[in-house]
């Protein structure tokens, strides 16, 4: 009875695991028809235009020493963000004299250490960050932020971005991917469409917090019945 008891909590981490990878793909496959403009939303229709990721995007190069940041500033280092998740799993209070690049919410931070990992999060507070991690903001009002957040991570962005120099640490060359060319519509139609993968990435964020609360509940389920 216990086993089988636990077999059938085995049996729910499995569909959930398969219904997140299926939930990926579909994102993945939505990302390449949208940010393309192969398929167009209902009610938007003309060119888009092809240009120059470095004529609408830029980092926010404003550097600080973490030591001189005010008290209780938030830091985040590169370690702290998930691999191809979008997530961000902690920060550490600001300190030190090293120095870091200052963001502010709604920021997307691009790890450009090894861009082959694919750290990326959008910023939902300010704070500071490592050097390792670029906060790329639109530079003007051709670019919305939430579509750059999902420009940065598509297959092409981030093989753009593994054009890099440092055979050990490489790292991101910013005069080769300010060149990556992105397709764009009105800013209409790219708020629009980030909503869209938005809302597809809190489906996918809400799985993996059941799929772990289930696992949660499988650990303190064995603690009781196996003893």
């Amino acid at each position: 009875a216990i086993a089988t008891t636990l077999s059938d909590v085995d049996a729910l981490l499995g569909a959930l695991d398969r219904l997140i990878a299926k939930k990926r793909d579909l994102k993945q496959a939505t990302m390449q028809q949208l940010l393309t403009g192969q398929t167009r939303l209902p009610g938007f229709s003309g060119e888009w235009e092809v240009i120059e990721f470095g004529d609408v995007a830029e980092i926010r190069n404003r550097k600080v020493l973490a030591s001189t940041a005010p008290h209780g500033t938030r830091c985040v280092e590169l370690d702290a963000i998930g691999q191809a998740n979008g997530r961000l799993y902690g920060w550490i209070e600001a300190n030190g004299p090293s120095a870091k690049y200052r963001f502010e919410a709604g920021d997307v931070l691009f790890g450009r250490l090894r861009a082959y990992l694919k750290k990326y999060w959008k910023a939902t507070f300010s704070g500071i960050c490592s050097t390792e991690i670029w906060p790329l903001i639109p530079k003007n009002a051709r670019l919305v932020a939430g579509f750059l957040y999902q420009v940065v991570q598509t297959n092409s962005f981030i093989e753009t971005a593994g054009v890099s120099y440092g055979t050990h640490m490489p790292r991101s060359d910013w005069g080769v991917l300010s060149r990556f060319p992105v397709a764009l519509p009105l800013p209409e139609e790219q708020s629009a469409i980030a909503t869209i993968l938005s809302d597809m990435d809190a489906e996918i964020e809400a799985l993996e917090a059941r799929r772990a609360k289930t696992r949660d509940l499988k650990q303190a389920m064995m603690q009781e019945l196996l003893t």
